[in-house]
């Protein structure tokens, strides 16, 4: 049966979108006890979970924090120390991170099958419909999972299906999307963009994208309003914000802005922490983000340091939903020690979108060359070529003025100057087997 069933005259896709806060709260205390029980069944959490106060306003707050550096140890193919009652059908996937050695992840199949409703709820809540024919171009291969159950839900959702992959050449993708009048298409942030241009580069002649769903990174607001301008894009959405460490966190809907989503409460217990206190961050307050998600059984995931910095918002969202939405910030370490300064990178994205003709699309990277730091930011724009080092002098000069440490810093010469390289579209390096763009390089990383 399609997941779409008869959803079509819904407002939502199904009732814990609008249940009252008072009854979630209830439900949800019940599920994080038992599934606390639940992971009780390993040795590894026994210990762990002791602190574990099912009555507090912060249960987990005395349970200690799992990290990633945890899991590459405890699941196979290092330990089995993870895994519950000697499972074996499971789908192994390795994250696609921007940086350092992938790690394994373990999904029994039914776990699959299980993604299927947050994948569903989120792409609903973004305006999908059966009749909309979808291009699917996030990573396959390589043990990357995203592709695998994006395929697996548009087919039960009952949509026209094109499995692409981010491998597919974009002629080819050209030539399939104004075959079929595909007009729908949804992957990693990046992926999309450069298909996008290059499908720009070959001729839109009976070619129109009147939504993009895109995954793995933000979409910015000047990358928008270009594929706006260029293809009539009516609906740029996140419907799914997760990892392969924990499962799907938080979803977008078509009122929601870019980097705000509704938590899957019901799928994970999220807390949003201050690393230095260990106390929950108050809505408005930004803190690191810690998961513990339900429906993970072969290996249960119980408090993960995600590693994004969020907050809860307190407004409610125009849509409806009850569900309570937070604020999506980065990477909690997507920052570079440049001298005695910590430069996050959405700090210094925010700075290059005020440039006009610079793109969303950055890289930032410290190198270290004679005892000195070396700041350099690479931007993707379409300008003409004559116009890059005027842009490039704009944004030092903004850097600078918003950095007065780094000023000081170049005045004293203890760091080299800024270097900043406007580049063509698609010439950034992306990790090879997802596509994503290298945000962060850090020669000390």
């Amino acid at each position: 049966m399609s997941l779409w069933s008869d959803r079509s005259k819904r407002q939502f896709y199904d009732a814990w979108e609008f249940m009252p806060e008072d009854r979630r709260q209830e439900l949800k205390g019940r599920f994080l006890k038992d599934y606390i029980n639940f992971a009780r069944e390993l040795q590894y959490y026994r210990d762990r979970t002791e602190g574990f106060d099912a009555k507090s306003s912060h249960p987990l707050k005395n349970v200690p924090v799992l990290n990633s550096a945890d899991v590459r140890e405890l699941v196979p193919p290092v330990s089995t120390a993870l895994v519950t009652g000697g499972s074996r059908d499971y789908t192994v996937f390795q994250s696609g991170g921007t940086t350092g050695t992938p790690k394994s992840t373990l999904f029994s199949h039914g776990e699959l099958e299980g993604l299927n409703l947050p994948n569903a709820r989120g792409f609903y809540a973004c305006g999908l419909v059966p009749e909309d024919r979808v291009g699917n171009l996030f990573a396959v291969g390589s043990l990357y999972m995203t592709f695998v159950h994006i395929n697996r839900m548009l087919q039960q959702y009952g949509c026209q299906n094109f499995p692409f992959s981010n491998h597919t050449a974009v002629d080819f993708v050209h030539t399939v999307v104004k075959q079929f009048d595909v007009r729908v298409l949804t992957g990693i942030a990046s992926v999309v963009l450069n298909a996008l241009r290059g499908m720009k580069k070959i001729g839109l002649e009976g070619i129109q994208i009147e939504k993009i769903y895109y995954g793995g990174e933000h979409f910015y607001e000047a990358d928008k309003k270009e594929i706006e301008a260029t293809f009539g894009t009516k609906t740029i959405l996140a419907p799914g914000y997760g990892t392969v460490d924990t499962w799907y966190i938080g979803y977008q809907c078509t009122q929601t802005p870019t980097g705000v989503f509704h938590a899957h409460d019901d799928q994970v217990y999220l807390e949003v922490v201050d690393e230095e206190t260990g106390e929950l961050k108050k809505p408005g307050e930004i803190g690191m983000l810690y998961c513990t998600a339900f429906p993970r059984r072969i290996t249960p995931i119980v408090r993960y340091r995600v590693g994004d910095r969020v907050k809860w918002l307190t407004e409610s969202c125009p849509c409806g939903r009850t569900t309570p939405l937070f604020q999506l910030l980065g990477r909690g370490d997507d920052v570079l020690r440049i001298g005695y300064d910590s430069i996050d990178y959405n700090a210094i994205q925010t700075l290059v979108l005020s440039i006009p003709g610079l793109s969303g699309t950055v890289q930032m990277e410290k190198q270290r060359e004679g005892g000195k730091d070396r700041f350099i930011v690479r931007v993707e724009s379409e300008m003409a070529v004559e116009d890059r080092a005027a842009a490039s002098a704009r944004l030092v000069q903004a850097l600078l003025d918003t950095r007065p440490s780094v000023r000081d810093f170049l005045a004293k010469g203890s760091v080299w100057p800024i270097q900043v390289d406007v580049v063509e579209p698609g010439t950034l390096p992306r990790n090879v087997r997802t596509g994503k763009l290298m945000r962060v390089i850090d020669c000390m990383g």
